[in-house]
C-alpha cells in the first residue's frame, strides 16, 4: 500500500493552514467593506494561485502548491468534501412548507428567470472567441453548460444578503428565496440533462425524459419517506438525548450516504447533499441551536477551503478575457432579471415588488460555481473559460447587495426612513393608560432611543388629558412635540392585554404607535399620523401586527408596501 511520506503530510498540512488563514483574514475584509464574505475568500484564492503568488514568487508557490505528486489529489478530495457539506446548510435552511405556501408566484418568477436567461446566454455563446473551447470537444455541449452555470441562482449568496439586509423572513425575502430554490431544482435537472447529453453525445427523448424522470422520483421518494426515515432513526436512537456533535456526524453521514444513492441514480453527488439538508431541515428534531451550530461549524471551515480553492484554479492567460466577463456578465444578469420581473407580473406582485424579487435573484454564487467545476473536472471547460464563469459568479455576488438595495428603495413606505426594528416592542404590560405610557417610555429609555424618560412620559401625558389619542379598532397613537428634538421619534407597541384607551367606539387598545416630533415639525408630526391611520385602516394589516410573532416581521410589515 502506497503511504504519504512525512514531508508530503508536511506540505498538506501547511496548504490547509495557509489557505485557512487567508480566507478568515480576506473573508473579514470583505465583511468590513459590506460584501460577501465568499468574495474575500476567492480573492484569497487568486491571491495564491498562479495569478498573483505564482507570478511573483514561482518557486515558493510550486514548493507549497506542487501540481504534482498526491497533494492536488488531496486538496481535490478535500474539496468536494468542502461542497458537499456547504450544499447540506443550504439545505437546512430551506423552509419547504414556506416554500410551498408561495405556489404560483414563485414558480413563474424562478421559471421565468431562469429559462430567460439561460436562452439569452446560450444565444450569446455562439459569439464566444475559439480560445475558449478546448479541443476536440463539441462546441454545442459547451454552450449548454455555459448557459446552465450563468442561469442558476446562488441560494447561499442570497439567503446571506437576506440577512445581512434583515429581510431574510419577510414577505419579499421569502419569495426570493423559495423562488431561488425552485429555480436550483430546475438547474440540477438541466445539469443531469446536459451530463446525459454529454455521456451519450446526442440528445433525443429518452436523454430528455431519463434525468427528468429520476429526478422527479428522486425529489419524491426523499422529500417524503426520506424524511419519515431520518425521524424514526432519531428517534430509534434516542434524539432527545443527543448533543450536538452527535447530530452533527449524523447529519454528514446522511450528507455523504445521500450522496453516494443520487449518484448511482445519475444524479450529481452534491444534489444528494443538498437534498439532505432539506430532508433534516424538515425535522422538528434538528432544533434552532443546532442548525446554528452546524451552520457556523461548516462556514469556518469548509466553506472558506472551498472557495479559496476554486479562487487558486483562476488563470487569465490573456487580458482580452475581461470582454467577454463583461459582455456574459451583462447578458445574464439582464435576461435574468427580466424573465423573473415578468414572471413576477404575470403572478399578481406589483411592478416594484417583481422587480426587488427578481434583482435579488442575480447572483449565480455557489451553484454557478459547482456547475463550472463540474465542467472543468469533466474536462469540456478549459481554464480561460472555467474563469471567465467564476469571476462572472464572483461579480454578481459582489453587485447583488447594492442591487438589492437599490430595489427596495421603491417597495419601502415613508414609515421606514423614521422607523426600524430597535423601535418594535411586544407584549408590553400595563392594566391603565398612564401605567401603559410610564411603561412604553421606560423601554424607550432601555434601548436608547430616549434620554429623559420622566420628561417624555410628563409630555405624552399632558397630551393625553387634552384629548384621548385612541382612533378606534383597537388603535391609539399617542404623540407629542418636544425642544431640541433633532428626528422624528416612531416607535410602536403591541400590549400584552387590551385596555381601555378612550376609544370613541369604546374599544379597548392593543396597538400603540408613539410618535415625537419637534415643538417646530414644520407638519412632521401631522404627516406621520397620517401615514400611520392609513395603513392601520386596514384590517387585514391590523389582524398582521397583532398576529406576527418577531419583531423583524412587525418591522418589514410597517416599513415595505406589499402592494407595490
Amino acid at each position: 500500500m502506497t503511504v504519504l511520506s512525512e514531508h508530503e503530510v508536511f506540505i498538506f498540512v501547511a496548504q490547509l493552514g495557509i489557505i485557512v488563514l487567508f480566507a478568515r483574514i480576506f473573508g473579514e475584509i470583505s465583511k468590513k467593506l459590506g460584501q460577501p464574505i465568499i468574495v474575500g475568500e476567492v480573492i484569497a484564492g487568486i491571491i495564491l494561485g498562479p495569478t498573483i503568488f505564482g507570478y511573483l514568487l514561482p518557486d515558493w508557490r510550486g514548493t507549497l502548491f506542487p501540481s504534482s505528486g498526491p497533494q492536488p489529489y488531496l486538496l481535490q478530495g478535500i474539496s468536494w468534501l468542502c461542497v458537499i457539506f456547504l450544499l447540506l446548510i443550504t439545505g437546512l435552511e430551506i423552509d419547504l412548507r414556506a416554500s410551498i405556501r408561495q405556489g404560483k408566484q414563485c414558480i413563474l418568477i424562478s421559471l421565468l428567470g431562469l429559462v430567460a436567461a439561460f436562452i439569452g446566454v446560450y444565444c450569446a455563446t455562439f459569439f464566444l472567441p475559439s480560445y475558449f473551447y478546448p479541443d476536440g470537444i463539441v462546441t454545442s455541449h459547451v454552450n449548454l453548460l455555459i448557459a446552465v452555470a450563468l442561469s442558476v441562482v446562488g441560494i447561499d449568496v442570497i439567503a446571506k444578503i437576506l440577512f445581512d439586509l434583515k429581510i431574510l423572513r419577510s414577505e419579499a425575502g421569502v419569495k426570493i428565496l423559495t423562488s431561488g430554490v425552485l429555480s436550483d431544482c430546475a438547474g440540477w435537472t438541466l445539469i443531469a440533462v446536459a451530463i446525459a447529453l454529454v455521456s451519450t453525445g446526442s440528445l433525443t427523448v429518452a436523454t430528455i425524459l431519463k434525468p427528468l424522470i429520476v429526478m422527479i422520483l428522486y425529489l419524491v421518494v426523499t422529500l417524503t419517506i426520506g424524511n419519515t426515515l431520518i425521524d424514526r432513526f432519531l428517534d430509534f436512537i434516542g434524539y432527545k438525548e443527543l448533543d450536538t456533535t452527535i447530530t452533527l456526524s449524523l447529519l454528514f453521514s446522511f450528507a455523504l450516504i445521500n450522496g453516494a444513492i443520487a449518484h448511482l441514480l445519475g444524479i450529481h453527488v452534491i444534489f444528494g447533499a443538498f437534498i439532505t439538508g432539506i430532508m433534516a431541515g424538515e425535522s422538528e428534531k434538528i432544533t434552532p441551536y443546532i442548525r446554528q451550530w452546524t451552520q457556523d461549524f461548516i462556514f469556518a471551515i469548509f466553506a472558506p477551503i472551498f472557495f479559496v480553492l476554486i479562487g487558486m484554479q483562476l488563470k487569465f492567460t490573456t487580458t482580452e478575457i475581461w470582454i467577454p466577463i463583461i459582455i456574459f456578465l451583462i447578458v445574464s444578469s439582464l435576461f435574468k432579471i427580466g424573465g423573473a420581473f415578468f414572471g413576477g407580473i404575470w403572478g399578481g406582485l406589483g411592478r416594484r415588488n417583481a422587480l426587488t424579487v427578481a434583482c435579488g435573484l442575480n447572483t449565480q454564487g455557489t451553484m454557478g460555481i459547482i456547475v463550472a467545476m463540474i465542467a472543468f473536472k469533466l474536462g469540456l471547460f478549459n481554464a480561460d473559460l472555467f474563469s471567465m464563469i467564476i469571476m462572472i459568479c464572483v461579480l454578481t455576488s459582489l453587485f447583488i447587495g447594492p442591487l438589492l438595495k437599490w430595489a427596495m428603495i421603491g417597495v419601502k413606505r415613508p414609515l421606514a426612513k423614521y422607523f426600524d426594528r430597535k423601535h418594535v416592542f411586544l407584549d408590553v404590560k400595563g392594566s391603565s393608560k398612564k401605567e401603559v405610557i410610564k411603561r412604553l417610555t421606560a423601554l424607550m429609555a432601555e434601548r436608547r432611543i430616549i434620554t429623559d424618560q420622566r420628561y417624555v412620559k410628563k409630555a405624552i401625558w399632558e397630551r393625553e388629558k387634552t384629548m384621548s389619542t385612541a382612533i378606534g379598532e383597537g388603535v391609539a397613537l399617542p404623540h407629542a412635540r418636544l425642544p431640541d428634538l433633532k428626528f422624528p421619534v416612531l416607535c410602536f407597541f403591541r400590549l400584552e392585554s387590551a385596555i381601555d384607551f378612550g376609544s370613541p367606539d369604546n374599544k379597548p387598545v392593543q396597538l400603540l404607535f408613539l410618535e415625537l416630533t419637534n415643538q417646530n415639525d414644520d407638519g412632521m408630526q401631522l404627516n406621520l399620523i397620517s401615514q400611520v391611520a392609513r395603513f392601520i385602516s386596514s384590517e387585514r394589516n391590523r389582524q398582521r401586527l397583532l398576529t406576527c410573532q418577531r419583531e423583524e416581521d412587525i418591522e418589514h410589515i410597517l416599513t415595505f408596501d406589499e402592494k407595490a
